[in-house]
């Protein structure tokens, strides 16, 4: 009897939840040819660390002593734009704007990882400096790296997910200015 890997089957659903969003093409072509074990497994965590969003800058904290990921995208820039919106029209703070909140809990739940040594951070805000980012910092006894593609295709989601709501609703506040002006 063959042994799978225990992580086998962890690495066919990245691998058919990178497919099945619309990131499939920015896998390496290489990937179609590898054999799937415990190297291919991690090889794969961190392509797909480095593609799930558009920018993606490893970086070492000395005054920390960690590792840190940064994380961009339009997606990101484009959720922070139409909260910026949503909250001039509706006349709300930011941390009144419950976009804002919804996408922080699904921050919250996408770096819920089992390990531990980590943290995480994310700049969303206008009042923030520098571009709008999520930040993930790691230590050295962090060993749950293989669970960081999935919680980072959940945040992407969320924010494509709530993109779509703030359009909606932004829309929605444009039609009843018009009827209240007719």
């Amino acid at each position: 009897m063959v042994e799978l890997y225990p992580g086998f089957f962890a690495m066919l659903r990245l691998a058919k939840n990178l497919h099945d969003s619309a990131l499939r093409d920015k896998i390496s072509y290489s990937f179609r040819t590898l054999t799937l074990d415990e190297d291919f497994y991690c090889e794969l965590a961190c392509e797909a660390i480095s593609i799930i969003f558009e920018k993606f800058f490893p970086a070492y904290n000395e005054d920390l002593a960690t590792d840190v990921y940064v994380f961009c995208d339009p997606i990101i820039d484009k959720f922070c734009q139409l909260c910026w919106q949503y909250e001039q029209r509706r006349h709300l703070t930011e941390d009144k704007n419950p976009y804002r909140q919804r996408i922080e809990a699904v921050i919250h739940s996408g770096f819920c990882l089992s390990g531990y040594s980590y943290n995480f951070d994310w700049k969303l805000s206008v009042n923030d400096r520098g571009r709008r980012r999520l930040l993930f910092f790691y230590g050295p006894e962090f060993c749950s790296l293989e669970e960081l593609p999935e919680g980072l295709l959940e945040i992407r989601n969320g924010f494509l997910e709530l993109n779509l709501a703030l359009e909606t609703a932004l829309n929605e506040l444009t039609k009843k200015k018009a009827k209240g002006a007719a």
